[in-house]
């Protein structure tokens, strides 16, 4: 089999670069492997931000799923909790529904998707699936955190983090509740979401640093929420964004968790939407001059967005809001330094909640405690 660009992975990054793909260069061949058969479901939150919600319009996709709306953020920190609202609502999916939407907007952008072809390895310009090879003129890896195609490109493993996470029968609450004094380097979580048409929340704890005991930490955050847990807790991973890192090798582009998600809140779906949306338009247009994709060009586009700049600023706070400082949680439940996180979040021009965020940082420091 032979197409112009192949993209391995047919999550929410390679579904928004199958769809760039063909919105830039109609003539192409687009086909998208995937080890699994959809739907299928995903460990994840589920929670598309506002600057989400703004990347999948971006990508010329359609929010068509059942979905909670969450107008506000919660964040808690050294016993003291501020709720902010968010400039823009964000909204929380189940992934089993969601990316299984996605796979068919892609099928009727004209994308080919090939399902249950995991990805063995790859040969120059052949890559070996489950369902025989595929000659392809580029390709997109975003296969996720587990990336095969990462993997099979020789590129380093990067940073990849642990994520525990549960369902509960009900919801108690709407708004993303953010909790910094769960006892890991990280948060735990409660968002609102939609399962089966009822409402419940989906819950969970998410680590920078990888460490012992994550269940019993899930455990202990539910028991001092009074929740009721359905189900045992699910264990995922996640690759962080890593500035410097490789964004690809030779005629391949790393999109996705195969790329990297934000460090800073475990943002996955909005920063994937984002990769594989500009990987897709910059791979399609090059092969319709005839060209392989600029690894170059590339990097400078990611780096150069909105959501581009704020991986990287997330990625730099993320080292200081879970390091050894707790000053730095303190600072968190600042309201005016909420209130920038969540303009940020909810995808708002940089600019002014950078600017608010740093004339505020200095007094918020002093301010907060030593110890929490």
């Amino acid at each position: 089999m032979r197409c112009d660009l192949l993209i391995v992975g047919a999550g929410p990054a390679g579904c928004a670069a199958a769809v760039a793909a063909r919105r830039a260069a109609p003539e192409l061949a687009v086909t998208v492997v995937d080890a699994a058969r959809f739907p299928r479901d995903k460990l994840c939150g589920g929670a598309i931000t506002g600057g989400g919600l703004r990347e999948l319009e971006l990508s010329g996709l359609v929010l068509r799923v059942p979905h909670a709306v969450a107008f506000h953020a919660v964040l808690r920190a050294g016993g003291v909790a501020v709720r902010v609202e968010l400039p823009h609502p964000a909204v929380v999916v189940r992934r089993l529904e969601f990316d299984a939407d996605l796979v068919a907007q892609a099928r009727g952008a004209g994308a080919t998707i090939i399902e249950e072809a995991p990805l063995e390895t790859i040969e120059g310009d052949v890559a070996i699936t489950g369902q025989g090879g595929i000659r392809f003129g580029a390709l997109i890896a975003a296969d996720g955190s587990s990336s095969a195609a990462r993997r099979a490109l020789g590129l380093p493993a990067g940073r990849r983090v642990p994520v525990r996470e549960t369902h509960l029968p009900a919801a108690r609450q709407w708004d993303l509740v953010f909790d910094l004094d769960a006892g890991v380097p990280g948060y735990a979580w409660r968002f609102p979401c939609i399962d089966s048409g009822r409402a419940s929340e989906n819950c969970g704890v998410y680590s920078v640093e990888r460490i012992a005991g994550l269940d019993e930490v899930l455990t202990r955050f539910t028991d001092r929420e009074g929740l009721s847990v359905s189900g045992r807790a699910g264990r995922s991973a996640i690759r962080l964004f890593e500035p410097g890192g490789p964004v690809g090798k030779g005629r391949a582009l790393l999109a996705g968790e195969a790329l990297g998600a934000d460090a800073l809140a475990g943002e996955g779906i909005r920063y994937a939407l984002w990769s594989g949306r500009i990987a897709g338009r910059l791979a399609a247009r090059a092969l319709a001059r005839g060209r392989i994709p600029s690894l170059y060009a590339y990097r400078a586009q990611l780096l150069g967005s909105r959501s581009g700049i704020l991986l990287e600023l997330g990625a730099h706070l993320a080292k200081r809001l879970y390091g050894p400082d707790l000053r730095w949680r303190g600072i968190a439940c600042d309201r005016r330094v909420a209130e920038a996180l969540a303009a940020l979040i909810s995808g708002e021009r940089p600019a002014m909640p950078l600017l608010g965020l740093l004339r505020r940082l200095p007094a918020a420091m002093r301010a907060a405690p030593a110890t929490l």
